[in-house]
């Protein structure tokens, strides 16, 4: 059985929005680098079982200073992995893709294999295969609270009372109102994308998907922005780091308000000015993070009949289908295909 307490694909948590990039660039420790060679073939393997189009490949851009954390901690995990990349330094990156300014003294690491997922399309492409595998999917579903008893799980809904055997739990930024006595305080983090029209109708051809691949650029410390080429939405861009807000779940404002859309313009003024065309429209996200922001894959300490997934701040769905077969694996009692010892609770 599946529960949420929504119906997916939706744009209330942290899995909406058009565009999620996959790449091997990581600026994330090593540990990542097997999860995402994996998950590049589940995706596709997923293409070839539903005949839909979910993985665009177009390469991917990382951007920075040869000193920036997260450029050298990119370049490191992707010459560790033996992947294909190119090395671009400021001119070339701008020759090749006129559409960044980049500084003198910026260098891009170009990676091949990366691209884009649609993550509404696989979301419900995964819904499909759990249905037709024999999966009992209720939406619209809150699960309120929930009680160990001898030989499995309670869960209290709004709607009803179930008993299970083992119980799998991946509630985003609800995990700590459901669970308040893990060792381990999540934060949600506000965040907002824009889609912006080109500028000019002559800069439009630059930001088609064979043109223009999408980009992670760290311009300062704790100021990363990233964006994806035009779809028919337009060209997304958002931070990544600086523009976010702690807050709650229970009182997430969904308003955009004007300065955060002139904080992003002004990063584009400087770095993508034929981005910065008409708005099209902006959507508030949510990262639910950890102190590290890495995951939580593990047990729940005091229920073993548990297993938790939190803490994606930002970066997770690329995982999702590995990380499934991990929480399966787990759940299953079998060996986690992945080494899964930093994602651990006791870290903390």
């Amino acid at each position: 059985m599946g529960l949420d307490r929504f119906a997916p694909p939706h744009s209330l948590g942290s899995s909406h929005s058009d565009t999620r990039m996959i790449r091997e660039a990581y600026y994330h420790d090593s540990h990542y680098t097997p999860l995402v060679n994996t998950a590049f073939d589940y995706w596709t393997d997923l293409e070839t079982r539903s005949g839909r189009r979910l993985l665009q490949t177009t390469g991917a851009l990382t951007i920075g200073q040869p000193e920036s954390f997260g450029f050298s901690s990119s370049l490191q995990s992707i010459v560790e992995n033996g992947s294909e990349f190119e090395g671009l330094a400021s001119e070339e990156l701008h020759n090749r893709y006129p559409v960044f300014t980049p500084d003198p003294q910026t260098f891009a690491i170009y990676e091949h294999r990366a691209g884009v997922l649609s993550p509404e399309h696989c979301i419900e492409t995964l819904l499909e295969e759990a249905e037709a595998a024999g999966a009992n999917l209720r939406f619209n579903e809150p699960m309120i609270n929930w009680r160990a008893f001898r030989g499995g799980i309670e869960i209290q809904t709004e709607n009803a009372t179930y008993q299970t055997r083992r119980l799998a739990v991946a509630t985003g930024a609800w995990t700590t109102g459901l669970f308040p006595d893990l060792p381990i305080s999540l934060e949600v983090e506000r965040t907002v994308q824009h889609w912006f029209e080109p500028a000019t109708v002559d800069a439009t051809p630059h930001f088609a998907p064979n043109v223009c691949p999408p980009w992670v650029w760290e311009y300062g410390p704790k100021s990363t922005w990233y964006g994806f080429p035009k779809t028919t939405r337009g060209i997304k861009v958002g931070m990544h780091v600086q523009q976010g807000r702690l807050t709650q779940i229970e009182c997430l404002d969904r308003n955009v308000a004007p300065h955060e859309e002139s904080t992003m313009r002004q990063v584009l003024a400087r770095f993508m000015p034929s981005a910065s065309g008409p708005t099209i429209e902006s959507s508030v996200c949510m990262y639910t993070k950890t102190p590290d922001e890495d995951f939580i894959l593990d047990r729940h300490p005091d229920c073993s009949e548990i297993v938790i997934f939190a803490g994606g701040s930002g970066h997770a769905f690329k995982f999702a289908l590995v990380l499934g077969e991990l929480v399966s694996d787990l759940l299953t009692d079998q060996d986690p295909a992945h080494n899964i010892q930093h994602f651990r609770l006791t870290r903390f």
